[in-house]
């Protein structure tokens, strides 16, 4: 047994960037996200979610029109879709089966969640003003926001090795931010409704990113190693105490 702890000890020291990802990039946004649930469950929403719709739209202006009619095109189903499978497909066939099904469960996992929540929360859409793009279904989650958030964190866990990723750190938060202004800006979701895609999405991705690290699986061993070995000891102690009292 002490030798079975000291390896356990040594391996969450070597592993403590993964403990930490799991808190920072799992448990913070889910967090986040239940408290957004909770608030538009009970309450309808945040406070400020109309003022801030109200204010984006008395800014409105031609450039930003068509800034936003391209951002929520780009964050579209079928767009997203199509970039999703041919990544997938590519690294099925030129990377790993391993990391063809973590992006495709981020992304595909990601979007059936987001149609999960939206059809139990029911949220109405706003209709503050006729939007230049308007869309029909349930407002809780945002499905762009929450398809562009999947997609750019799955791509920048796969790339965090490459010499690149510092673009796809950097330009696919932009790319994510743009797309939940777009939605907010056209007037077809809350800021809550972003903010939870976009958490909703992290917290979904950062979990399969776990699960399919290699450090979670040797975790995994060493916990497995130890209930084996202190398991049959438990079981064993009230045997003997019986025996004893006989």
């Amino acid at each position: 047994m002490p030798t079975f702890w000291l390896r356990l000890r040594h391996g969450l020291r070597m592993h403590r960037m993964l403990l930490l990802a799991l808190l920072a990039g799992l448990v913070l946004p889910w967090v986040v996200f239940v408290n957004v649930a909770e608030d538009i469950w009970e309450s309808g929403g945040f406070i400020g979610d109309k003022r801030i719709l109200e204010f984006l739209h008395r800014h409105a202006a031609p450039l930003l029109d068509r800034l936003a009619l391209g951002f929520t095109a780009a964050g579209d189903p079928l767009p997203m879709g199509i970039v999703a499978g041919l990544i997938t497909v590519g690294l099925a066939v030129w990377g790993t089966r391993s990391r063809a099904w973590f992006f495709g469960l981020s992304v595909g996992g990601a979007m059936a969640l987001n149609l999960l929540v939206k059809v139990l929360f029911a949220r109405p859409r706003p209709a503050l003003w006729i939007s230049l793009k308007p869309a029909f279904y349930y407002s809780f989650p945002s499905g762009h926001a929450m398809g562009a958030a999947a997609l750019v964190t799955a791509l920048g866990f796969l790339l965090w090795q490459h010499r690149g990723h510092w673009l796809a750190w950097v330009a696919g938060p932009l790319f994510v931010l743009g797309v939940g202004w777009s939605r907010m800006y056209l007037g077809v979701h809350f800021p809550s409704d972003v903010l939870a895609g976009w958490t909703g999405s992290v917290g979904w991705v950062a979990g399969l990113h776990v699960l399919f690290s290699p450090e979670f699986h040797q975790l995994r061993r060493l916990w497995r190693e130890g209930l084996h070995r202190w398991l049959p000891t438990v079981v064993s102690a009230p045997n003997e105490a019986a025996s004893a009292a006989a």
